[in-house]
C-alpha cells in the first residue's frame, strides 16, 4: 500500500530530482499523495503534494531525504494528511506506512501536554510522540523505543531529525527491507526503489528499530542484532515497460515464460508438500486472485483424492480450533506482505500446522515465516492487477496436485504441453478479438461471467479482472446457479461471458441458452463455437488446464476494456498493489 523511501549517505549526495523518481518508482504499490523531507543542516524541509508525482524537477542535492507515497486509511486525501507528518517543534519528520489502532487515546494525551494537530491521520501522534519522549530521553534512538512500546497496530516507520545525521526506522507486520550501496543506504517498503543502484538487500524482521548514516544500527528487543545481506535476483530492466505502453500488457504477454519458470521446481520438495497433504488436513489460505487461483485448482486436488479447505485468510480465524501438528497451510502471496495472510499464518504456525508459501517475493515476510517455500518466480508484477502471477499459481497448484499421483518430472511436462497454447493466447493476432470485443462491451455498465467446475473459479477470476480495471460492474456465477436469482439481472443487450468445457458442456451450453432467451449477449470462450454464441474467442487445449488458458483472453479484455475508456490499467483506482493493512 503506502510506499517509504529513505536515502542516507555521509559522502555521497543524491539529486532530490532522482530521490522522486525513486519514490515514484514505488508508485504502483497505489497512492493518493506523496511527498518528502530532506535535511539541510540542521534544517528539515518538506514537500508534499496530492495527486500524481509529476516529472521529477526538484532542484538541489540531500544525504539524508526520506519519502512517501499515500494511499489513504485515515483522514481524506489532502495535503494536511500527506506524509511526511512533523512533530510541533517541527524538529521531526516522520513517514509510515500501516495502522495505528490506540491513536485516539494516544492523540488524547498528547493534548493534555498541549501538543495540537493539523490533521487527520494517524500517523501525526507519532513524531509528537517522540518529542515528547524526548524530553526524559537521553538520545533519539531511546525516545523512539519508547514510542514504539506505546504504540499498538502495525507499522513501517522512518524519520528525520533535524538534530541527528541519522534516519531512523522500525517495523512491525508491514514491510522495511534496507538496500546495502557502495557509499549510501536506502530503506525502504520494496527493493524496486533502489534495485537501479544495488541488488544488496537486507530484509528486516518484525520488531526490528535502528538507523542509518554511514553505517546501518539493527536493536530487536533493546539489544544490537545483525542481518544477512541478501542479493535480489532480478534486474532493474524487469520492472520497466520495455516496448509495452503498459505494464499490464507486459506482464500478460510474458505469461508464456512465466509459466514455464514456475514449473522450474525441486521435484524433492514438491513431493515432500504432495506428501504432507496426502498425511494432513489440509488448508489452502489466500485473499483476492490467489484465492481464485486456490479454487481453479481445487477441482484437480478432489479427482487426486484430496479434500482441501479453501479459506479466505481473514476469515482463517473460525478454524484456528480445528488446527494442530498433523495440519498442514498452503499460504499463497504474490507480495508475501498481506497482512490478512501474514496473521493466519501465525495463527497455524502457533498450532503447530505445517506451512508451505507459494510466493513470489524472496525475503517477503510470508517467505520467511514458512517452514518451505514455493517461489512463483515469476520476476516483479508492477501492474496493481494479478496477471501473470496468477498463472504462475494456478501452475504450481496443478504441479502440487498432479505429484499426488504421478512423479513431479511427469507432472511437469503435462502442464509444459500447454506452453504453445499459452503463446497464441498471448500474441497480438490473438488479442485482436479481444480488442474488437472490448469496442462492443465498452459502454455496458453490468456484466456477468458463468462457468461450472473449474471453470467457475475462472468465471470469478475474469469478473475480479474486469471490474477492477474497467470499473464495469461485473460478477462471476456457477452455471447452475444462474436460476436461483442472478438471471432476474437479465435484460437486453448484457453481456455474459460464458466458458464452455470441451466435454461434458451441454449443461453449461443449456445455460447460456436461457440466459439468450432472456435477451443477454453471449460470448463464448472455448475451443469450438456453438449456435448459442453472439461472440466467440477460441481457446485451445485440454480442459484440465483451462484454468490457465482460459483466463488470458479476460485478462486482455480487461486491459483493452481500460484502455478504451481512457483509464490507466497498471493503477486503478483505490487498489493497492500490496494490501499490508486489514
Amino acid at each position: 500500500m503506502c510506499g517509504i523511501v529513505g536515502y542516507s549517505s555521509t559522502s555521497n549526495s543524491i539529486e532530490l530530482s532522482k530521490f522522486v523518481s525513486m519514490i515514484k518508482s514505488l508508485d504502483y504499490r497505489g497512492y493518493d499523495s506523496w511527498g518528502f523531507t530532506f535535511k539541510d543542516k540542521k534544517q528539515l524541509t518538506t514537500e508534499r503534494q496530492v495527486g500524481k508525482i509529476p516529472t521529477p524537477t526538484q532542484k538541489g542535492n540531500a544525504t539524508f531525504v526520506i519519502g512517501h507515497t499515500r494511499w489513504a486509511t485515515h483522514g481524506k486525501v489532502t495535503e494536511d494528511n500527506t506524509h511526511p507528518h512533523t512533530s510541533n517543534s517541527e524538529n521531526i519528520a516522520l513517514v509510515h506506512n500501516g495502522i495505528i489502532e490506540n491513536h485516539e487515546e494516544l492523540k488524547n494525551k498528547l493534548k493534555e501536554k498541549g501538543f495540537t494537530f493539523y490533521g487527520e491521520t494517524d500517523t501525526e501522534i507519532i513524531p509528537n510522540l517522540i518529542e515528547l519522549h524526548l524530553r526524559t530521553s537521553k538520545d533519539i534512538l531511546t525516545a523512539f523505543k519508547k514510542t514504539l512500546d506505546e504504540l499498538e497496530g502495525t507499522f513501517a516507520i522512518t524519520f528525520l531529525h533535524n538534530s541527528s545525521n541519522k534516519i531512523f526506522f522500525a517495523r512491525r507486520d508491514s514491510p522495511l527491507v534496507v538496500g546495502v550501496d557502495k557509499d549510501a543506504l536506502i530503506v525502504s517498503s520494496d527493493v524496486t526503489s533502489f534495485i537501479d543502484r544495488t541488488k544488496k538487500v537486507i530484509y528486516l524482521e518484525d520488531g526490528d528499530y535502528g538507523y542509518i548514516n554511514s553505517e546501518l544500527k539493527i536493536f530487536n528487543r533493546e539489544k544490537e542484532v545483525h542481518r544477512e545481506i541478501s542479493k535480489i535476483d532480478w534486474d532493474a530492466d524487469k520492472a520497466k515497460k520495455g516496448d509495452f505502453k503498459h505494464f499490464m500488457l507486459k506482464e500478460i504477454s510474458e505469461q508464456v515464460d512465466t509459466v514455464k519458470q514456475a514449473l522450474i521446481q525441486d521435484s524433492t520438495l514438491i513431493t515432500k508438500v504432495a506428501n504432507q497433504i496426502k498425511s494432513s488436513k489440509t488448508y489452502i489460505v489466500a485473499c483476492g486472485s490467489s484465492y481464485n487461483a486456490a479454487k481453479a485448482a481445487e477441482t484437480e486436488f478432489l479427482k487426486n483424492g484430496i479434500m482441501p479447505r479453501i479459506v479466505h485468510a481473514h476469515e482463517f480465524e473460525q478454524y484456528e480450533k480445528f488446527l494442530s501438528k498433523d495440519s498442514t497451510v498452503l499460504a499463497i502471496s504474490q507480495s508475501g506482505e498481506t497482512l490478512d495472510l501474514i496473521n493466519a499464518v501465525k495463527t497455524a504456525k502457533t498450532r503447530g500446522a505445517k506451512i508451505t508459501a507459494i510466493v513470489n517475493v524472496q525475503g517477503s515476510s510470508l517467505a520467511r515465516l514458512a517452514d518451505q517455500n514455493i517461489f512463483m518466480k515469476v520476476g516483479p508484477e508492477i501492474c496493481v492487477l494479478s496477471t501473470k502471477s496468477y498463472t504462475a499459481q494456478v501452475a504450481i497448484l496443478m504441479l502440487i496436485s498432479a505429484s499426488l499421483v504421478i512423479k513431479p518430472n511427469q507432472a511437469k511436462q503435462e502442464i509444459e504441453e500447454i506452453i504453445r497454447n499459452i503463446y497464441y493466447l498471448t500474441s497480438k493476432s490473438a488479442r485482436k478479438y479481444t480488442k474488437e470485443l472490448s469496442q462492443i462491451l465498452r459502454y455496458s455498465n453490468h456484466l456477468f461471467t458463468i462457468g461450472r467446475g473449474r471453470d467457475y473459479a475462472t468465471a470469478m477470476e475474469a469478473a475480479l479482472k474486469i471490474k477492477e480495471v474497467s470499473y464495469i460492474h461485473a460478477e462471476g456465477f456457477a452455471g447452475g446457479e444462474i436460476k436461483h436469482g442472478p438471471i432476474a439481472m437479465i435484460e437486453h443487450g448484457t453481456p455474459c461471458i460464458v466458458f464452455v468445457p470441451n466435454k461434458e458442456n451441454q449443461d453449461i451450453l443449456s445455460n447460456a441458452q436461457e440466459l439468450k432467451s432472456r435477451g443477454a449477449f453471449i460470448i463464448g470462450i472455448s475451443e469450438k463455437k456453438h449456435k448459442v454464441f453472439d461472440y466467440w474467442i477460441k481457446v485451445l487445449g485440454p480442459d484440465k488446464f483451462s484454468p490457465i488458458l482460459r483466463i488470458i483472453p479476460i485478462q486482455a479484455l480487461s486491459y483493452y476494456l481500460a484502455v478504451m475508456k481512457g483509464l490507466d490499467p497498471d493503477k486503478p483506482r483505490n487498489l493497492a498493489k500490496s494490501v499490508t493493512v486489514k
